[in-house]
């Protein structure tokens, strides 16, 4: 195990080592309903203007349609297996070209390279996963009966997914009895933070 770790931890693998304990972190909260999985996906400039066509990075790289969390997953996961490969393969082979630290960083460039390409191709059969279904407008999901997945649901945190499978973000008034699992209504949508006021059921059908 340490010998494992030592080699994990080395350059130039420690630039994807670190952050995938980071990402395990994030994941097991998530799974837990602690953390919602598209809480990276805010917004920010990443668009590229080319002869008209304006698109994000994420759409030039082929990264798009599926959560940020997961993007930076699939990079990171090849990103280590690849830089862990050419470390054993091809960094033996450079000591009488380059300096271990030219080695090193070469190997994490084109680790990097490699792993956004293979994780574009794995992101295409993930996209049908996290479709937005845009059937009807979200102010008419008002007065949908829904099932709470996090933990909790306060002022600036919460989701529930509906009978049809849609995952939506609600917030609630606290204190309340609203956990893991309560059933309750959409009560009002607000575009400006794309999330709806909730309330228990038991509570809408109290007299």
């Amino acid at each position: 195990m340490d010998v494992l770790l030592t080699e994990l931890f080395s350059f130039p693998l420690i630039f994807f080592a670190f952050p995938a304990l980071v990402l395990i972190f994030l994941w097991l909260v998530s799974v837990l309903g602690f953390l919602d999985i598209e809480f990276l996906d805010f917004d920010f400039d990443t668009e590229i203007e080319t002869e008209g066509d304006s698109s994000s990075i994420f759409e030039k790289l082929g990264l798009d349609g599926v959560p940020l969390l997961v993007v930076i997953t699939l990079v990171d996961f090849y990103g280590l297996a690849f830089s862990y490969s050419a470390k054993k393969i091809f960094l033996p082979l450079l000591d009488d070209v380059l300096t271990a630290t030219a080695a090193g960083g070469l190997i994490a460039v084109v680790s990097l390279a490699l792993a956004i390409v293979v994780a574009s191709i794995c992101v295409k059969p993930l996209r049908k996963f996290f479709v937005v279904h845009q059937g009807e407008s979200k102010d008419e999901w008002v007065g949908r009966i829904c099932t709470v997945t996090t933990q909790q649901v306060t002022e600036s945190f919460g989701q529930a997914t509906s009978d049809d499978g849609l995952i939506m973000t609600i917030r609630a008034n606290t204190p309340n009895s609203i956990i893991k699992g309560t059933r309750i209504v959409l009560l009002e949508y607000i575009q400006s933070d794309d999330c709806y006021n909730v309330i228990t059921e038991a509570e809408l059908h109290q007299p």
